[in-house]
């Protein structure tokens, strides 16, 4: 399927354009070099444009094109106090004149870092409601919702982490970008970040629809291997539907998950992704957060050191999180 054909399905979708240029691709010298490697290159979707950028703003542009069309005026994202969706959420909807409302499932702060900093200079609207779980947080939204329908607003809620079927739509583009340039960049490897898994599914689907030129590699810094897998497959259906897109070849044979570096699981660092955080820093100018980019920059560079993936180029995405640094480290 051409990029073309790709991109006349896409429009007929609802979109906000929120980042007007595709993301920057640098390579990495100093890296190849250490790893005697190459070419190594990165995408940098931290450079997006949009309040602290990163991979929560391609859903949003599908998401708050959706929520627009339906003609809500009011956008409820809710996360942890830190949550990189709910400081893109918020800077997304200053730019398109959407009231934002944002519910945080911790006790008020007494002194506010990373991302809450720039939760604070949009003057978003926030709402701590205490050390509770993640489904207390969701009843708490329906309510809220609800509360807005019955004062004449009309709200739209971002569920999931922006992980929907329509918000991993938006990472379809990025390897569309990458594509476009292979001549000049020639990829054989990309590796993703395996989060919740929005990122991954749309990055995926995407190289499926080109009849993968590259092969996609997932480093699950969340789930293990086989609970990731089954949230892409739903994810994977939820697209085609949504799109009446058909990959010409099958998506699993356009990747690959691996288990070995996500750690703990959600949010919890490793000895080798803070040491990664560092690293980047020092050899290449590049910062990477604790719990995502880093793990899977250090998954990229073991399998090529290695020698597990043996790459003639090599590219890894860069999905942001620069704020959440000065809340891990403080």
């Amino acid at each position: 399927m051409t990029i073309a054909e790709i991109e006349r399905a896409l429009a007929r979708l609802p979109r906000k354009l929120l980042c007007s240029f595709e993301t920057p691709v640098e390579r990495l010298y100093r890296l190849e070099e250490e790893l005697n490697a190459g070419p190594i290159y990165i995408k940098r979707d931290d450079l997006n444009g949009l309040g602290p950028g990163g991979n929560k703003v391609r859903p949003l542009e599908y998401l708050l094109g959706e929520a627009m069309e339906r003609r809500c005026d009011t956008i409820i994202a809710s996360g942890m106090e830190n949550s990189n969706l709910c400081s893109i959420a918020a800077a997304a909807c200053c730019r398109l004149g959407l009231r934002c409302l944002l519910v945080h499932n911790n006790p008020e702060p007494q002194a506010r870092r990373g991302n809450m900093v720039l939760n604070q200079l949009v003057h978003v609207e926030e709402h701590y409601i205490g050390s509770v779980s993640a489904a207390e947080r969701s009843a708490y939204v329906d309510r809220l919702a609800e509360e807005l329908r019955a004062q004449g607003a009309s709200p739209w809620v971002i569920e999931n982490g922006a992980t929907t079927p329509r918000g991993a739509v938006g990472y379809i583009h990025l390897p569309l970008e990458l594509y476009r340039h292979m001549e000049e960049r020639p990829i054989t490897d990309l590796f993703v970040p395996g989060g919740n898994g929005g990122l991954a599914a749309g990055v995926v689907f995407g190289t499926a629809l080109l009849g993968a030129p590259f092969h996609v590699h997932v480093i699950t810094v969340e789930n293990p291997v086989e609970e990731l897998e089954g949230i892409l497959n739903g994810l994977f259906q939820g697209i085609t539907e949504l799109t009446g897109l058909q990959p010409e070849v099958p998506v699993q044979r356009a990747m690959t998950v691996h288990g070995d570096y996500r750690g703990g699981g959600w949010g919890i660092s490793t000895s080798q992704s803070d040491g990664m955080v560092e690293h980047l820093a020092q050899t290449e100018g590049i910062f990477l957060e604790r719990v995502y980019t880093s793990k899977t920059v250090w998954g990229m560079c073991d399998l090529l050191k290695s020698g597990a993936v043996k790459s003639e180029g090599a590219c890894m995405v860069h999905s942001g999180g620069f704020a959440s640094l000065f809340y891990q480290y403080s």
